[in-house]
């Protein structure tokens, strides 16, 4: 609670100043946009060992295949990762490469998905 309390005031000043900024130097808007980024992040991240090993424990105890549980983790980051740089992109007026990062974001994705879908083909071919 106390981290989206902190993320929210942190990009609400941001984005008033960057837009006050945008004005006469919106370069100087965005640099302030992506340093906030990297704040916000250095917070979340403070975060990702406890939340990973809670995942862990959840997994032991649920009995499934840990190969399986790992891409669904990874297609879930590439997704926030590349929509962040997207969105950073049509914010700075790079539609071209906010679509490029869509892209390659779906394309990581797609390969982060082999393991799911060798298993589901393996469980096909088997039950016929």
């Amino acid at each position: 609670m106390e981290l989206v309390v902190k993320a929210v005031v942190i990009c609400i000043v941001v984005s008033l100043t960057a837009a006050l900024l945008e004005k006469d130097t919106p370069q100087l808007g965005l640099l302030l946009v992506l340093a906030a980024i990297a704040v916000v992040m250095t917070f979340a991240l403070s975060f990702y060992e406890e939340v990973r090993a809670t995942a862990e424990s959840l997994l032991e105890q649920s009995g499934l295949d840990g190969e399986l549980f790992r891409p669904i983790l990874k297609i879930i980051a590439i997704s926030m990762i590349a929509r962040l740089g997207g969105d950073l992109c049509k914010d700075s007026g790079q539609g071209t490469l906010a679509s490029l990062l869509e892209l390659v974001g779906t394309v990581c994705a797609l390969i982060a998905a082999q393991p799911l879908l060798l298993r589901a083909l393996e469980i096909l071919l088997g039950l016929g």
